[in-house]
């Protein structure tokens, strides 16, 4: 077949699919229900501040994907990211002595995939709501109620929940039912002033939070001073219906008991809840595949979690898709 391939979400997964695909000279459009490309590693811009809201960095040890993390920082699009780390737990403040590099994109962590997607056929803002699949190949019906296709292969890099939703009769997503994904809610602050604190990041062992970094500490950003604060895993469950104005001052008021200093009103804030933040547990697959129907699943919940894992698992999406007949 000369067919286009169908890629679902631009998150790092679907990016490095499409990117390796395209390397090879195959024919790829990417769709994504969100504005922009990026899935989790997503920066939030307004009124000139600058948040990293879902991924905070990356780190690389795979050799594949060290060669892609120093393409990237050849030009330009990431750079190491050093802060000053502590632990916080109900002991009080340790602060860590980690060597292992930590990444991020410049300007911000959307540069990831928006780099990997250039030139590469892209549809965003649009929600895919049913599939069929035929002698002709894959056929998209969209929200809109516009149909794309037919595709040669449909790679899917959906959470898995989505996948299933979309996908409820393919064999292929069975094993996806078994992830299941936990939500975690984003506060970002912005303060007029710097706050009196020594460390710029660090992990939060105790209490409703898991981490808060100073965004504004990362190279290439905007001068200021400005947090990001994920909340736990537990805290986000049990107040994922809550009010957002609720969650946002209990975090506010959590926030500012972690760093032990006397409240401080941000100038800006804003909460945005991730539905799907961390796969529970993650599959060790790599990618799902069904050769003879020309599906595949992937994406950092079939390989490991962290954003190197989504990009291996869209390499392997790729090497797949292109040994297709």
């Amino acid at each position: 077949m000369n067919l286009p391939m169908a890629i679902l979400g631009a998150g790092i997964a679907g990016a490095s699919a499409a990117r390796e695909l395209h390397r090879r000279g195959f024919s790829v459009r990417v769709f994504d229900k969100g504005r922009n490309p990026g899935g989790r590693a997503a920066t939030r811009t307004r009124e000139g501040a600058h948040f990293d809201h879902g991924a905070q960095y990356f780190t690389a040890r795979d050799p594949r994907f060290l060669e892609q993390v120093q393409a990237w920082r050849t030009s330009g699009v990431v750079q190491a990211w050093q802060p000053r780390l502590a632990s916080i737990d109900a002991k009080g403040v340790q602060r860590l002595d980690s060597r292992e590099i930590r990444w991020v994109g410049v300007p911000g962590m959307r540069e990831l995939a928006t780099d990997l997607l250039q030139g590469i056929d892209l549809e965003c803002s649009q929600r895919v709501v049913r599939v069929e699949y035929s002698a002709r190949g894959w056929l998209l019906h969209l929200k809109d109620a516009s149909t794309r296709g037919p595709f040669s292969a449909l790679l899917c890099t959906l959470p898995p929940a989505q996948a299933v939703e979309l996908l409820p009769h393919e064999p292929v997503v069975e094993p996806a039912r078994a992830v299941q994904f936990g939500p975690c809610w984003a506060l970002m602050l912005s303060f007029a002033e710097a706050l009196p604190v020594d460390f710029d990041a660090a992990f939060i062992n105790d209490g409703p939070l898991s981490w808060i970094a100073r965004d504004s500490s990362k190279p290439g950003r905007p001068l200021g001073e400005r947090w990001l604060v994920h909340a736990g895993p537990v805290f986000s469950r049990e107040t994922f219906d809550l009010p957002p104005a609720e969650v946002e001052a209990r975090l506010l008021s959590a926030f500012h008991s972690t760093l032990g200093s006397a409240p401080v009103d941000p100038a800006r804030s804003a909460l945005h809840r991730w539905g799907y933040a961390l796969a529970q547990p993650p599959l060790e697959l790599g990618i799902i595949a069904d050769e003879a129907r020309r599906i595949a699943l992937g994406g950092d919940w079939c390989h490991g979690s962290r954003i190197e894992g989504a990009w291996m698992s869209g390499l392997l999406l790729a090497q797949w898709a292109s040994k297709l007949a």
